[in-house]
């Protein structure tokens, strides 16, 4: 119980200030970069706030200035954390529509450049979808997206769904398969515990030339990559660079 109350003293000041600095970001125009600061700072508090250290591995397969598609599986608010924090790229989420009714918070989200769907709403979230896509390549920014579409609570990796491949496969971008666990143990019933998670990377698969019938050989690939990581990264004898805290 004292971790979660200390957790949210420091959350709900830090979100303040670093919203407070998106937004003025986005008025003026700021580059990228402003809100990457924000993002890695911010996520970087979290974690710290929520004492979780985060062992990392393979950051070599991103690049920190062409554009590509994360694509992580979900089991916590602390997945995004850690890929802020972490991942050396300028990355943007699609995010569920929910998230844009927070005052203030939803406000930085658009300033830096985060895209909001309605999962109601096929033809919306397609149409979303395809914007943020081009936003990528024409501002040079990278997408975050869960293919799974909701949070595990047990850690077990779920089915993905298909929109995610097709929108990779139509900007013609890499995808980076991520995965990240750890991040249901942390945050649990409402109380956050102190722990260890893992950020692990692998080679981006290309999709350059891949045709919209190739989408579910693709889907195939990014999900099997992602399970063999979550499997390696749970045996007893698995070890990564470990990082941690807002240091």
């Amino acid at each position: 119980m004292i971790r979660t109350v200390w957790f949210w003293i420091v959350t709900v000041p830090a979100t303040a200030f670093f919203s407070t600095v998106s937004i003025a970001g986005g008025l003026v125009r700021a580059p990228a970069a402003l809100h990457d600061w924000v993002h890695r700072w911010w996520g970087r508090t979290e974690l710290w706030a929520a004492g979780v250290r985060t062992d990392v591995a393979g950051l070599a397969n991103v690049s920190p200035t062409a554009p590509q598609i994360f694509v992580a599986n979900h089991q916590s608010i602390f997945d995004i954390f850690a890929i802020l924090a972490y991942v050396p790229a300028s990355v943007r989420f699609v995010a569920k529509r929910e998230l844009g009714r927070i005052p203030v918070f939803s406000l930085a989200m658009r300033a830096a450049g985060h895209v909001f769907i309605d999962r109601h709403d096929r033809r919306g979230a397609t149409e979303a979808m395809r914007a943020a896509g081009d936003r990528m390549k024409r501002e040079r920014l990278s997408l975050g997206l869960f293919p799974e579409g909701t949070r595990s609570k047990d850690g077990r990796l779920g089915e993905f769904k298909r929109g995610t491949f097709a929108l990779a496969i139509e900007t013609q971008v890499p995808i980076v398969p991520v995965a990240v666990d750890g991040g249901h143990r942390v945050a649990r019933r409402g109380r956050i515990r102190a722990g260890t998670m893992r950020l692990a990377l692998t080679k981006p698969l290309p999709t350059e030339g891949r045709t919209a019938e190739e989408r579910d050989e693709v889907m195939s690939v990014v999900r099997g990559s992602i399970s063999a990581m979550l499997e390696a990264g749970r045996e007893p004898a698995s070890s990564g660079g470990a990082t941690g805290g807002p240091a």
